[in-house]
């Protein structure tokens, strides 16, 4: 369960944000990959590699479950990426033995178009010079994929939200063994089903608007014998009757794109930055409200949001709300010698005592 949107300062310079939701712990951590990084893609099959690349980009992101691949990140061209999960309908492509060295995982994607792309016209044309394979991840073949999707020798099911800098988002789909891409102007993205359901689907929202309705006139309401009040409101909200509020995929499209549209735009990049994280944050899952008999309670492990015209990656977790940052442009690669810099997200919040503060009478109003 994740959700991702798109909000655009009054210059329009585009800030993506994303929620990850899982209910097995993914141990993500924050990847700082360096250009000249080289990736062996996951073949069809255990014994068979698939795609050698090399980066050409700086890349940050998170990842999940150990991996030297980023599931959710922004590259150095101000191109963002991530992978949002796609059960019951992902569908990878079958690959012949002689298409192998083209091929790759749908969790190698990601990495491959953050370092080899820098806009959504560069993502489309090469998405068509590669495959998605449905075969097995395979450690012994690449040594990148280390962790326990790896062991269960099945292809996660993944569809991919892609953002620029120019503020072009565009959504792909592999179904039926098909490659599928939408151009995305609306910048939302949640889960199954597929993008064209979700925006056809918003045609039963036609009616939503940030504007109160005003009140109700009814027949004989206005006689002089009525005695009844008006029909009002009981308070603010009006003109958003009807938005649905439960988590579903199809839900939280909705309301995702409402939120994201009738946000008033902000000057500042950093300020448009806490507005797409105040907007996920109406789709945080608190742990235990959502239960699957077999997998367990699922909730929002950690949120994102990537500047993308400043090549900021920020995030927060789900137990520190402090934001970080990782300022691509300014990182020193050569400090780790233009190597992988893992590091973790597993801090715990700062609780400030107010009472405490050693200038505490410069904060009294």
């Amino acid at each position: 369960m994740c959700t991702g949107i798109q909000v655009k300062t009054k210059s329009g310079a585009p800030i993506y944000g994303r929620t990850m939701e899982f209910a097995t712990n993914l141990r993500s951590e924050v990847l700082v990959i360096p250009k000249g990084t080289s990736f062996v893609g996951a073949g069809p099959d255990p014994s068979t590699s698939g795609l050698l690349w090399t980066s050409q980009y700086d890349i940050t992101g998170l990842n999940v479950m150990g991996m030297d691949l980023i599931i959710d990140g922004i590259n150095s061209e101000g191109l963002s990426v991530g992978g949002f999960y796609f059960t019951n309908y992902a569908g990878y492509m079958n690959v012949r033995p002689d298409e192998a060295d083209k091929s790759m995982c749908s969790t190698d994607l990601p990495t491959y178009l953050l370092s080899t792309c820098t806009t959504v016209d560069e993502v489309k044309k090469a998405l068509l010079e590669i495959k998605v394979n449905k075969g097995a991840h395979t450690a012994a073949k690449n040594p990148l994929i280390k962790n326990e999707i790896a062991r269960n020798q099945t292809a996660v099911a993944l569809h991919y939200n892609i953002h620029d800098a120019e503020g072009n988002v565009l959504v792909v789909e592999y179904m039926h063994g098909e490659l599928h891409m939408h151009d995305n102007p609306i910048g939302v993205l949640t889960n199954s089903p597929d993008y064209q359901w979700h925006y056809t689907n918003l045609s039963n929202y036609v009616n939503l608007t940030p504007n109160n309705v005003a009140e109700l006139s009814l027949k004989n309401m206005t006689d002089s014998v009525a005695t009844l009040p008006p029909i009002t409101a009981f308070g603010q909200g009006t003109g958003l009757l009807g938005l649905p509020g439960d988590y579903t995929p199809p839900s939280r499209f909705i309301r995702a794109v409402f939120y994201s549209q009738f946000v008033i735009p902000v000057i500042e990049h950093e300020e448009a930055v806490l507005q797409a994280f105040h907007i996920l944050d109406a789709f945080d899952i608190p742990h235990g409200t959502i239960r699957d008999s077999q997998e367990g309670p699922e909730y929002t492990q950690w949120t994102v949001a990537s500047d993308l015209k400043s090549k900021k990656f920020y995030f927060h977790t789900v137990n520190d709300r402090t934001i970080r940052m990782v300022d691509l442009a300014n990182w020193d690669f050569n400090e780790n010698k233009n190597k992988i810099v893992k590091m973790s997200i597993n801090q715990r919040p700062t609780i400030i005592n107010m009472a405490d503060h050693k200038n505490v009478a410069d904060l009294v109003l």
